[in-house]
């Protein structure tokens, strides 16, 4: 008999690979191990000519052992939704026909993230089975988010959400959602020491790693750096202008921010080095503004870098992460200067520290993809 191919699995996403992306990255690594992997990625779409002027000129290219494929546009004006949208058609469209010459009669598999732009190119994809890997509350971006997220609950094989608030905040349009684990690099750790924090060390250091952007509460953070001039704050992550589809003012606060003697800036760094970067901090915080539904229903994935690291956290009342404050390995307050001096002087402990890294272990993102496959 013929040995039956293996089902390709197609991934659309929105973020540009040169963001970083990474749950898009890791989740396409670990379903290549074992599926023929493809993806096109929106968010690198380019006019023709721009192509040859650009550093990055590429069409097709591997990511691991996947094959990537960016849009390009014969018709300028891709930042006009109609060029856009036209252009992922027929680059979707030509990833169809490939795929089913290539792989006849064998089922396949579409796997997307976000809603931006995605129910308009399932139709191109008809037959396919089709999972939302829901990884944020996209309703509260904006009308349009919430729109075409309502349409992918409709119109989806699978749904799934990595946090139960989430899960049952859209559990209210479509009540199969699946809750699977967030996902986190949990292999950069895999070696990395951690060292207990003593009471009462003086050079003491607060830190926050990821996008630096209207998520963030900067009267909250102000306030802090403000109250504790002997505690330095460490910043890591660029800047993302306008996350909620509408002009913001997150790059001036945070650019005041920096004006105070004790606010350092890395506004980039490599992945391979987040784990040194977390060892030089004391407490990692979560400083998101609780008034606005994204941030509520989100689960950061910093949480389990931070966990890895066995640093202790901070944060805003965020649904998700009650369990871990209930738990004792996370504080949730509004009065972060108190909670941040309390750690200070009586340190963070081995058994913390233990109880924190085997919380981050069960949300690998080995944990989260196989979860996901099973349901398949």
């Amino acid at each position: 008999m013929p040995v039956m191919k293996k089902e390709p699995i197609f991934f659309l996403f929105n973020s540009p690979l040169a963001s970083g992306c990474d749950y898009v990255v890791q989740t396409m690594r670990i379903v290549s191990a074992t599926h023929p992997v493809y993806g096109v990625s929106l968010g690198d779409i380019i006019f023709f000519p721009r192509l040859l002027l650009r550093n990055e000129r590429w069409v097709v290219r591997t990511v691991g052992a996947s094959v990537v494929v960016r849009p390009v546009s014969l018709l300028p004006g891709v930042r006009f939704r109609l060029i856009r949208m036209l252009t992922y058609i027929i680059t979707v469209l030509g990833m169809r026909v490939y795929l089913a010459l290539r792989y006849r009669d064998t089922r396949k598999i579409l796997w997307f993230f976000e809603p931006f732009h995605i129910p308009a190119l399932l139709w191109v994809l008809s037959g396919y089975i089709k999972i939302y890997d829901c990884v944020d509350y996209y309703p509260a971006f904006n009308t349009r988010a919430k729109s075409e997220h309502t349409q992918l609950l409709q119109t989806a094989s699978y749904v799934f959400a990595n946090s139960y608030p989430l899960a049952k905040a859209i559990r209210t349009v479509r009540n199969d959602v699946i809750h699977v684990p967030v996902g986190f690099a949990d292999t950069l750790f895999g070696h990395s020491r951690v060292l207990p924090i003593s009471p009462g060390k003086k050079l003491f250091t607060v830190g926050y790693i990821g996008s630096i952007s209207s998520r963030i509460n900067f009267r909250l953070v102000t306030d802090m750096v403000k109250k504790m001039p002997d505690v330095r704050f460490l910043f890591v992550g660029p800047i993302e202008p306008d996350v909620f589809g509408s002009a913001d003012s997150a790059s001036d606060a945070f650019h005041v921010l920096l004006r105070y003697p004790n606010v350092r800036w890395i506004s980039s760094v490599s992945k391979h080095s987040i784990p040194s970067i977390l060892a030089k901090m004391d407490v990692g915080i979560i400083p998101y503004r609780t008034d606005h539904d994204f941030n509520r229903y989100s689960f950061p994935m910093k949480v389990m870098e931070y966990f890895a690291a066995g640093r202790p956290v901070v944060s805003t009342d965020i649904v998700s992460l009650r369990q871990f404050d209930k738990a004792g390995i996370l504080t949730i307050t509004s009065e972060f200067t108190q909670a941040i001096a309390h750690i200070r002087n009586t340190g963070w402990g081995k058994k913390k520290q233990k109880q924190q890294r085997e919380t981050a272990t069960r949300h690998s993102w080995k944990n989260k993809i196989s979860a996901i496959m099973r349901s398949v």
